[in-house]
């Protein structure tokens, strides 16, 4: 990583833009301090996507393999992909990613990569993404107001789990669970490929409301409190721990007991898990998910939520940070960094896939790999 720039978020909120200009000085101002830093101009970016209005299902597509041919081709692939896109989506949403779960080959089932083996019919099972018309384009709108062309877009929390977890959990089976500021994503993998993904309408910000309301307080106040002293069980502070601020109203301040903090955070936690725990019942039984719960994200630096996650899921449960990451300060590695630390990553692959030679004319993709969202993307506009 060469450079790295960062900017207070403005003009989204629930992962939807809601003001275009503010949103896009925020994205100028971090590009610009990233190219101060890397010493070199940026022109196109990978975004990440996220928000209530995405939605997802699982579909398949069935071809013939091309007549005359003894081997699945990447061609064969291709048009196996695009059957399982043609799902009816309604026209005010478009398709994000179509994601490959495995292949069947004449029955057999499980195949991972299809090309090169013999057969004459090709399945694919796949997770289709879907997001709002009007939400994408609104996010474009912002990139390209900020002065920058957008390569490709991706969801946020499959970005994440490129940062955070390994092809082996993948193939173990495990969670991931992305706790942005409005919304909290999750992405189930198991035997290797996605299974569900799902967006949760709760997140740190809304804990950061709870303290403001309960500690009588504004919101950069509560932020504060709840970085630097929140927990979310109480038994585990000691009784006698205070944090010392001014309530609205008052003139001087109090001391408020850190246990106080937990009881109002603690709810709000448990409905975060809760929900966590009905989305993986979704994907289905726990016992398909050995790798258990992996948090990352802001919201993730909660004290005490991956405890609460574990006993409302019933899996083990940890807090990741991105892996690999090099030439950066211990800041850029934390949790509140996994997507774009992800984001690189879906844009190096990208980028190497569209370089090197097709030896097999198949493209090599990673085990999170969709189809590219650019092609209708550049349609919009």
């Amino acid at each position: 990583m060469l450079g790295v720039g960062e900017a207070a978020s403005r003009g989204v909120r629930k992962g939807a833009v809601v003001e275009i200009d503010r949103a896009a000085e925020a994205v100028a101002e971090a590009v610009d301090m990233a190219e101060q830093m890397a010493g070199i101009p940026i022109d196109t970016v990978v975004v990440g996507i996220a928000g209530g209005h995405i939605t997802s299902q699982n579909s398949r597509g069935v071809i013939a393999v091309a007549a005359g041919h003894r081997e699945v081709r990447d061609q064969d692939v291709s048009r196996a992909i695009e059957a399982a896109r043609a799902v009816s989506v309604p026209s005010e949403r478009r398709i994000v990613h179509v994601l490959p779960q495995q292949f069947t080959i004449d029955g057999q089932q499980g195949v991972r990569d299809a090309v090169g083996m013999a057969g004459n019919r090709l399945e694919v099972d796949a997770h289709i993404v879907t997001g709002a018309n009007t939400a994408i384009q609104n996010i474009v709108k912002v990139v390209h107001k900020a002065g920058l062309d957008v390569d490709d877009m991706v969801l946020q929390v499959l970005a994440s789990a490129e940062a955070v977890v390994t092809e082996d959990e993948i193939e173990r089976g495990v969670i991931v669970v992305d706790v942005g500021g409005g919304t909290s994503d999750v992405a189930v993998f198991s035997r290797g490929s996605i299974v569900h993904t799902g967006v949760i309408p709760v997140g740190g910000n809304h804990v950061t409301s709870d303290l403001a309301v309960g500690l009588r307080c504004d919101l950069d106040t509560a932020e504060t409190v709840k970085r630097s002293y929140g927990h979310c069980l109480q038994l585990t502070l000691p009784a006698d721990a205070e944090v010392t601020l001014t309530p609205m109203g008052y003139d001087e301040p109090v001391g408020v007991p850190q246990r106080f903090l937990a009881e109002i955070i603690g709810p709000r936690a448990r409905e975060m898990a809760s929900l966590v725990a009905a989305e993986i019942e979704r994907a289905g039984p726990a016992a398909l998910f050995p790798g258990g719960v992996v948090l990352t994200g802001g919201g993730a630096l909660l004290r005490g939520f991956a405890e609460v996650v574990q006993q409302e899921t019933d899996l083990p449960a940890r807090v990741a940070t991105p892996q690999g990451v090099h030439g950066m300060n211990d800041e850029i590695r934390g949790p509140h960094h996994a997507t774009v630390v992800g984001l690189l990553r879906w844009g190096a692959r990208s980028n190497r896939a569209r370089k090197l030679p097709r030896s097999n004319g198949h493209t090599p993709s990673g085990p999170m790999a969709g189809a590219r969202f650019g092609r209708w993307l550049r349609e919009l506009f």
